[in-house]
């Protein structure tokens, strides 16, 4: 699999590891690895599945941007799965979470 950050430089909208260093207005993405799943053989481990999990931000919805990100996953043969949208009350916007 190609590293996340180059997967995510496929997609039209602005991405940051964890958290943007300035003001960032949605849509944007931000993501975070949540660990690894290791498979062992022979008492060592064999292959890391690295995971991570891709938020998508916005205040309107746009299924174009969900449906470009689905594809550029689709495209780099990831497995995902999609939380419903999530209201963020405090900030007046919305969010779906990915998880890869």
């Amino acid at each position: 699999m190609k590293p996340i950050e180059k997967i995510l430089e496929e997609i039209n909208l602005p991405a940051a590891y964890m958290r943007f260093g300035s003001v960032t207005h949605p849509p944007y993405l931000i993501y975070y690895a949540r660990g690894a799943d290791n498979y062992m053989a022979d008492d060592s481990v064999y292959h890391s599945e690295y995971k991570y999990t891709i938020e998508y931000y916005f205040t309107i919805k746009s299924r174009e941007n969900e449906q470009e990100i689905e594809s550029i996953l689709n495209k780099n043969e990831i497995v995902w799965e999609k939380s419903e949208d999530i209201y963020i009350e405090s900030e007046d916007m919305y969010l779906i979470k990915y998880f890869i």
